[in-house]
């Protein structure tokens, strides 16, 4: 007895649909396993479809391409290297951190009394109008900032034996000041002593197992760059090979679309942040923050700006806290003092976005792809859900990817009459 012609039809729709389903349910569980390859994936991936051309050109000049990519690589590593040694010589030390939070506290505490008009019984009229709203933010801050019995046995280790000198009789001064702050808090609460955040030394250590598992993660992502940047258009074929040959035409435009879009859009960005970043650190240089803070200010603002307006918010907020803790500042210009810096500080920040948003961004990013800002907000605060910092950073650029892959392929399909 034979099968009919229907049937052996039928039986093959129901394995393909099977083998469908099985591949696309390894595929998911493979991702899901394989998550924290992703972002290094996708950064060294991004990194090589930035730096593509430049290969190109290289091997037009007669430079053999492996020569080319060694080179790129070796410059992308010492740029990674500077930059980590750059954080970690303006990254305060342990003792160090003990007399910046105390410094801190002090400050704030003196700021918030001083702007609320606590030398009165009821404070001015804006405490009364917004001080209960502020008083329990002032108590979180302070929490967070007061030191635990052992980080005060540190910091008074650190800082009685060099009593004498100016600046460490200072810490003192503030020391003392912030017990009475927090005795007087505690009174006024009626919630007993001042409990302050329990700090543990495993806050200013990371764990050798977390380090080693850190570089094992990234260490795919220069062999991903090299053979990304070692690829003359291999995979652009092989992806062609699977697409039924009425639909070649179509995917090998949107394939274009798809790389003139996301080129010009990564590297318009970069381009944007890069002066974003340098205005921010000359500006703020230029009110009196000093150049090494300005600089990494400047930095961190500029690489965090693929997402609209955070640059900008992290420079105001470094800015705001260097004005909030700064002492002994030579600003460039003879009208800045320590009790106007913090206004300075928003002009300079102010001043930035508005030459970005007049100069940078429609000269930079002309006419590229662009995304509402709405839609940005919410795929960065997916991006970092998932993947953390780096993950929201590469939010953006896998949405404008989306983007540009969905329209152009409606595009496509109805100019060549598909759909």
């Amino acid at each position: 007895m034979t099968s009919s012609p229907e049937a052996s039809v039928e039986t093959g729709v129901v394995l393909k649909r099977l083998v469908a389903l099985g591949a696309t349910g390894l595929g998911t569980y493979l991702l899901f396993e394989l998550r924290s390859l992703i972002v290094p994936v996708l950064v060294s991936g991004l990194l090589a479809y930035v730096f593509h051309p430049l290969v190109t050109r290289l091997e037009r000049l007669k430079l053999p391409r492996d020569a080319a990519i060694a080179l790129l690589l070796a410059g992308v590593s010492l740029a990674a290297v500077l930059i980590v040694n750059g954080a970690r010589s303006v990254a305060p030390s342990e003792g160090h951190m003990l007399e910046l939070r105390v410094r801190a506290l002090y400050k704030l505490n003196t700021h918030y009394k001083t702007l609320m008009g606590l030398g009165q019984p009821r404070g001015n009229r804006l405490y009364q109008l917004v001080g209960t709203d502020l008083d329990p933010v002032l108590d979180e801050l302070t929490r967070s900032l007061a030191l635990t019995p052992e980080e005060h046995a540190q910091f008074l280790a650190r800082v009685t034996p060099l009593g004498r000198d100016k600046g460490q009789s200072l810490q003192l001064t503030y020391d003392q000041a912030n017990a009475e702050a927090l005795r007087k808090r505690a009174v006024a609460s009626q919630d007993g002593p001042a409990q302050p955040a329990v700090m543990t030394s495993a806050r200013s250590s990371a764990k050798p197992g977390v380090v080693r598992g850190i570089l094992s993660r990234w260490a795919i992502a220069p062999l991903v760059f090299y053979f990304l940047l070692r690829d003359t258009g291999e995979i652009k074929r092989g992806l062609l090979a699977l697409v039924p040959n009425r639909l070649f035409e179509p995917a090998l435009n949107v394939l274009a679309d798809l790389d003139k879009a996301l080129g010009d859009y990564v590297r318009g960005v970069f381009l944007e942040c890069g002066w974003l970043g340098l205005t921010v650190g000359i500006l703020l240089t230029v009110v009196g923050v000093p150049l090494h803070w300005a600089m990494a200010i400047g930095i961190v603002s500029g690489a965090s700006n693929v997402i609209p307006y955070v640059g900008s918010a992290i420079a105001m907020l470094s800015g705001l806290g260097y004005a909030l803790l700064a002492e002994d500042f030579r600003p460039l210009l003879p009208w800045v003092n320590s009790g106007n810096l913090a206004l300075w500080v928003v002009a300079a920040v102010a001043l930035a976005e508005l030459l970005k948003s007049v100069i940078y961004e429609p000269f930079v990013l002309g006419g590229r792809v662009k995304l509402h800002p709405l839609v940005m907000g919410i795929g960065a605060v997916g991006g970092a859900t998932l993947f953390g910092p780096v993950g929201m950073l590469l939010a953006i650029p896998a949405i404008t990817t989306a983007k540009v892959l969905v329209s152009s392929s409606a595009k496509q399909l109805k100019a060549y009459g598909l759909v």
